[in-house]
């Protein structure tokens, strides 16, 4: 669960616990999920083995390998970035009341449950994050774990839906809380990353060099490594976006381009066909004070707006690549995450 987690911070490799391969089964009958995943491993791309999973659920011989199987299938449509898709398989394997099949992954109601919800977040769906962290396996759970575990994601969660720094304030305070909780050592790292990401305080990323020296947080906090490429990072208010607003008249805005043109989004000249995303928000304003702050620095960003399925109408805050292919390097230089989108969006190839 702890490594699991991790898939918010870095891309963590789920298909590894679930990698022994075991002799294929050309027979259309009933099939274990140990038939059923051997099967899948047999096809040519994790994609071909996704879509045989799904395709031959059917065939899974009774409820204890058919959510096996689910959970399986979810692992992949995670790690290939299906976020919506994996949340809603793990919760179909965790709405099943069976045991784990023989030889495969193990994981309770519970955790497939968390999992579910972590997906959810992945795929900036808090509603839904929220549902699942309320499912009742998870409120009946009384392993220290898996109640740590809820509790970084609800605060996770809470981070995301917060229009500004002052709303997440509150949320700040607890993880500091969480930090000194003996009961919740196991989420210690996750929490300090989190102090260290929303405050831009240096003494959280002490901690975490100084702690957990090895670790993929450490390694980001220290400059090293960076978060994983989606925009659930960018709901969360920081601190350094707040606290510091570039003043219009210092904002150093590129020849043949207004300073209404870069803070507006309304380039007039064709867009770069990739693009460096610096931030993703529910409020205007909140990308234009980042539009500033990037101007100040000498970047020309601009947003265009993206609608989601909920109808939710987000701001996304882009700098055109430039034909080096440096920018990203660029950016990261002076300070702004970011990662490379195109299409209006997509993470580019």
């Amino acid at each position: 669960m702890k490594k699991t987690l991790r898939l918010l911070l870095i891309v963590a490799f789920l298909f590894s616990p679930c990698m022994t391969v075991h002799a294929a089964s050309t027979d259309e009958g009933e099939k274990s999920a140990l038939t059923l995943r051997a099967n899948a491993l047999q096809k040519e791309n994790v994609r071909e083995s996704l879509k045989y999973l799904t395709s031959h659920l059917h065939l899974a011989k009774n409820d204890v390998e058919k959510r096996s199987i689910l959970y399986y299938t979810a692992c992949l449509q995670e790690t290939l970035g299906q976020f919506v898709a994996a949340s809603a398989t793990y919760a179909s394997a965790a709405a099943i009341d069976a045991d784990n099949a023989q030889g495969m992954p193990a994981a309770s109601n519970a955790e497939l449950y968390l999992y579910a919800a972590r997906s959810s977040l992945e795929a900036c769906d808090f509603q839904g994050a929220d549902s699942y962290l309320d499912a009742p396996p998870v409120n009946s759970s009384t392993e220290e774990r898996l109640i740590a575990q809820k509790r970084l994601l609800s605060a996770w969660s809470a981070l995301c839906k917060a229009s500004d720094y002052k709303e997440a304030k509150g949320v700040v305070a607890n993880l500091e809380e969480f930090e000194q909780d003996a009961k919740l050592k196991d989420i210690r790292c996750e929490v300090l990353f989190t102090l260290w990401y929303i405050t831009d305080d240096s003494k959280w990323s002490a901690m975490l060099k100084k702690d957990y020296p090895h670790s993929p947080e450490a390694s980001i906090a220290g400059g090293n490594g960076v978060v994983m490429a989606m925009p659930f990072w960018y709901f969360m208010p920081r601190a350094s976006l707040y606290d510091t607003q570039a003043p219009a008249e210092k904002a150093s805005v590129p020849a043949g381009q207004t300073s209404s043109q870069v803070l507006s989004g309304s380039d007039s000249s064709k867009p770069s066909s990739v693009r460096e995303q610096i931030g993703f928000f529910r409020e205007k304003e909140n990308a234009r004070k980042l539009i500033e702050r990037a101007a100040a620095s000498g970047f020309a960003a601009y947003y265009y707006t993206e609608t989601r399925p909920s109808g939710i109408e987000y701001y996304v805050v882009v700098v055109d690549e430039d034909e080096g292919g440096s920018m990203g390097k660029k950016l990261r230089n002076a300070g702004f995450d970011c990662y490379p989108v195109k299409d209006e969006g997509r993470v580019a190839d």
